[in-house]
């Protein structure tokens, strides 16, 4: 399937959306703005075009038009095609890429209270696709019954209910997705690992417990979240280890045995190469003691 890949924050901003029946003969004008245009058919057919890319959508058929971009009908309808409309505004440029290019399991690095501005990620959404409407009507039809009856207490839900479509659309992108084996595996080796996470790490186990090659699954694993097995395990341990210094008052050499280390100095190091602090500096932020 092929997405649009928008960068977030900030999230995309509801302009507007509409609901009409275009009859036999209608057919949409010439139009280039700095808006997005959400078209989905209900029933119906409607012929599209985009910077000369020509479209023609029957029932379910969504299709996102990009700002910047030259759109028109180039064929007026020949039968009664209801049909949906939103416009949002989303500032930042969006790139194209196949459904299939997509790491849904990309580790993502949460924020935390150091932070002075939220950290980058990504909004996917179909650029064309045949979905099933059904899920998407209520909210589309609140969404409409609100902006007939615009007010100051109603417009913020009317924001929310877009980010929630936009939500649910890219979900239908995630499930439209068929795993590849390495996704497949990949996945495998996350919980894999995430369960043996004070074991000591040997790659034979990879190679018993998979019955691959171990190169073959570090190559997988590190596709699908950027990390080679070593580096995922060190991940999951200093991700453990901060929990249990922010949440508890167990001295530090503690954490390290309850994540499976047993060198004190080593986890020190670790620790300060992975976050940049001591495990003691951490505590203190978290615990806001500094």
């Amino acid at each position: 399937m092929e997405c649009l890949q928008l960068p977030i924050p900030p999230l995309p901003q509801f302009v507007t959306i509409g609901h009409s029946i275009w009859r036999p003969g209608n057919q949409h004008f010439k139009r280039n703005f700095p808006l997005y245009d959400m078209l989905l058919v209900i029933q119906g057919d409607l012929y599209m075009t985009e910077d000369e890319r020509p479209y023609t959508l029957g029932a379910g058929d969504l299709l996102l038009l990009e700002p910047g971009h030259t759109h028109v009908g180039h064929r007026p309808c020949e039968v009664d095609t209801e049909i949906y409309w939103i416009h949002f505004y989303h500032p930042l440029p969006a790139s194209s890429l196949n459904s299939q290019q997509i790491s849904w399991s990309s580790i993502l690095e949460p924020g935390t209270d150091a932070d002075f501005l939220p950290r980058r990620q990504s909004l996917f959404l179909p650029k064309w696709a045949n979905i099933d409407p059904k899920p998407l009507l209520p909210l589309l039809r609140d969404m409409l019954a609100i902006q007939h009856k615009l007010n100051l207490e109603n417009a913020a839900r009317l924001h929310g209910l877009l980010v929630r479509l936009l939500e649910q659309l890219q979900q239908l992108t995630i499930e439209s997705t068929k795993p590849s084996r390495s996704l497949t595996l990949s996945r495998q080796l996350e919980d894999f690992l995430t369960r043996f996470i004070k074991e000591p790490f040997h790659s034979a186990s990879l190679e018993e417990q998979f019955h691959f090659n171990a190169e073959y699954l570090a190559r997988c694993l590190k596709m699908h979240t950027g990390k080679t097995p070593v580096q995922y395990i060190r991940y999951l341990k200093i991700e453990e280890a901060k929990r249990l210094l922010a949440a508890s008052e167990l001295p530090v050499p503690v954490v390290a045995e309850a994540i499976g280390i047993d060198d004190y100095n080593y986890f020190i190091r670790m620790f300060r190469e992975l976050t940049g602090q001591t495990p003691g500096d951490y505590r203190k932020s978290r615990q806001g003691l500094s």
